[in-house]
């Protein structure tokens, strides 16, 4: 089937009249090509959870009937391809008759998903049924990305906490006064966290130091360069230790926080691993 279009176009400041053939797919008894939507499915995943998607198929041609698509994993060798508990997908899709696609249910599951980690299933067309000479190219194929999230409550770890010490910083002493903090949300993202306490207190008396640190699927990331105010040769600063601390996903009961007390060592000599607990009042 072919149709004429009239382009008029510019030339040298000369409109020149010409013709063109444009050819029109026959979308009914046409080749059928079998594709993918997207060749690549990014799925955040709740941490200790899962999440579903819909992964459309799509199909050049039309059929008075309904066709099924199967589809199959293809393992590439990569070295973060997810294990077979990791996801689960239905094999068939039917496309429905006098339609172009169908939806390929596909389930991510945070078994064993890492924090920065992104786990890939490539899925690939294997056929089209009552369509044998259906063609598969490149965009026959799709990969999964899966990647662990961790959305945070607003009222998660919000409120009167009982800090207490269980590692001291510099010198050996206490780098946070022991007693009740408030917890707020912080100011860099919804997950971020901050209080207000006394640093140092066997050093004397000193304005309260606000410490932010972010939840992250169970961990707890301190921010580097958070300057107390306070020190020997310069101030001291706190900022990640290679702990992370900790929370069980769901429950604000309990907080552990791991640190670096004198970060980098650069004003009291040493920079020392410390930690706290919070616990909900």
């Amino acid at each position: 089937m072919k149709k004429h279009l009239y382009i008029l176009l510019a030339c040298t400041g000369l409109f020149i009249s010409c013709e063109e053939d444009v050819v029109i797919y026959d979308g009914v008894n046409g080749q059928t090509y079998a594709r993918f939507s997207s060749n690549i499915v990014d799925l955040p995943v709740v941490f200790d959870s899962s999440a579903d998607t819909q992964i459309p198929i799509l199909l050049s041609t039309v059929s008075e009937t309904d066709r099924t698509v199967s589809v199959e994993v293809v393992s590439t060798g990569a070295e973060n391809e997810a294990s077979q508990d990791q996801y689960e997908f239905s094999t068939t899709v039917v496309v429905p008759a006098n339609s172009y696609s169908g939806n390929l249910a596909f389930t991510g599951i945070d078994r064993g998903i890492e924090i920065g980690d992104i786990k890939t299933v490539t899925i690939q067309i294997a056929e089209v049924s009552g369509d044998p000479d259906a063609k598969l190219d490149a965009l026959s194929r799709t990969v999964v990305n899966m990647f662990q999230v961790c959305p945070v409550e607003s009222d998660f770890f919000i409120g009167a906490y009982q800090l207490t010490t269980n590692l001291p910083g510099i010198f050996g002493i206490n780098t946070f006064a022991e007693g009740i903090v408030m917890l707020e949300k912080g100011d860099s993202s919804n997950d971020a966290r901050k209080f207000s306490a006394l640093v140092y207190p066997d050093f004397g008396a000193f304005p309260p130091f606000t410490f932010n640190f972010t939840l992250v699927c169970g961990t707890v990331l301190v921010p580097s360069g958070q300057d107390t105010g306070i020190g020997c040769d310069i101030n001291t600063r706190l900022g990640p230790s290679d702990t992370k601390g900790g929370y069980e996903a769901g429950d604000d009961s309990v907080l552990i926080i791991d640190f670096l007390d004198d970060e980098g060592g650069f004003s009291c000599g040493a920079e020392t691993a410390a930690s706290i607990t919070l616990t909900k009042i």
